[in-house]
């Protein structure tokens, strides 16, 4: 598998067909040197017209596999991007047009070798433009040809070069939770530095990545997602469906925060709805986290109905105040006991 974050970074945009066209005949027809008395005057046209479509041929050669080569496998791509490649674009969309722009730089490739060739036996020179015209008028009708697929390539390949750079090969934790339970200021607590902001085409606010080394983990990689797992799946749109099941690839652990104390905007019913939306739609591990716990006090019953509700479930929970620093370290042990066992679970497959 292709293990760097964000394969599509450095896929090519395509030049659209009309500039290629404009580029490669400027650089063809710009003013010839002048002849020389003393040469063969049929070899000097023969030259001229060879090199006219030579020159052709090789710049929109040269562009279209540039835009093939520089952009990653999808068989090899890590699922997470084949996903969002598939949400963005299409599979077979992308694989379509790809195909479309190789098969115009072969079949120029070889229009061009065809009619040099048949330059190469002719002796007159009004035959030889008339061949040259012939085989500028089929490039330029082979690149014609493709500019539905071009113009979709265009459009697609800076929305994938714009995808965060979500490293599929670190452990990663996504954290998550209705809007204002406390989930940035956790992050902030528990990352080493400043959270970044992604973008991420699916949600106005991107992603926020943070990193943090864990003893006997490494480096592992935590994930907020606002604007996607903070409010019913239910009412989500097929493409935030598929957005949302793409960071399934990703994440190794989920973490879910709890506000009992209803401050963040949102009843305890709200999000226990939302806890139980997760739980039957990720697969990964999930722990839950009660928040501002520095507030018990006030409001003793809510913290109590949440703890029931959650052994109900038959959840693990960990009880945190993120603002005050309270069970932190607590949380990270229980971080890094769930994360170590995955890699000895994975290593033990990989062997197996």
């Amino acid at each position: 598998m292709i293990e760097l974050p964000n394969p599509f970074r450095r896929a090519v945009v395509p030049l659209s067909v009309d500039e290629l066209l404009d580029i490669s005949f400027r650089r063809a027809f710009k003013k010839p040197k002048p002849m020389s008395r003393r040469g063969d005057k049929i070899a000097i046209y023969r030259s001229r017209e060879i090199s006219r479509i030579q020159t052709i041929s090789d710049t929109v050669v040269s562009r279209l596999d540039k835009v093939v080569k520089s952009f990653p496998s999808v068989e090899r791509l890590d699922p997470f991007y084949r996903e969002l490649l598939d949400v963005l674009a299409g599979v077979d969309q992308v694989k379509h047009a790809l195909g479309a722009v190789k098969w115009a730089s072969k079949t120029i490739s070889r229009i061009s070798r065809s009619y040099i060739s048949k330059i190469n036996w002719t002796e007159d020179p009004e035959r030889m433009a008339t061949l040259r015209r012939e085989a500028t008028g089929r490039i330029s009708s082979v690149l014609k040809r493709i500019k539905p697929e071009v113009d979709f390539l265009r459009e697609v390949i800076p929305k994938l070069r714009n995808l965060p750079d979500l490293d599929p090969t670190l452990p990663s934790v996504i954290i998550a939770g209705m809007p204002n339970t406390g989930k940035s200021t956790l992050l902030s607590k528990i990352t080493t530095k400043e959270p970044e902001i992604a973008p991420y085409p699916f949600t106005t606010k991107g992603i926020i990545i943070g990193h943090r080394d864990l003893e006997g983990v490494g480096r592992v990689q935590f994930i907020d997602t606002p604007g996607l797992l903070d409010r019913p799946l239910s009412k989500r749109n097929r493409i935030e469906m598929q957005a949302i099941v793409a960071l399934k690839h990703v994440g190794g652990l989920v973490l879910y925060l709890l506000d009992p104390t209803e401050t963040c905007g949102y009843t305890l019913d709200e999000q226990r709805s939302l806890f139980k939306d997760i739980v039957a739609n990720f697969s990964e591990e999930i722990v839950a986290v009660i928040n501002k716990m520095d507030l018990e006090s006030d409001y003793p019953d809510k913290f109590s109905e949440i703890r029931d509700f959650l052994v109900r479930e038959g959840a693990e929970f960990v009880e945190i105040s993120a603002e005050r620093g309270f069970g932190i370290e607590e949380l990270l042990r229980t971080v890094r006991s769930k994360l170590g066992g995955r890699q000895i679970e994975d290593s033990i497959s990989s062997i197996g």
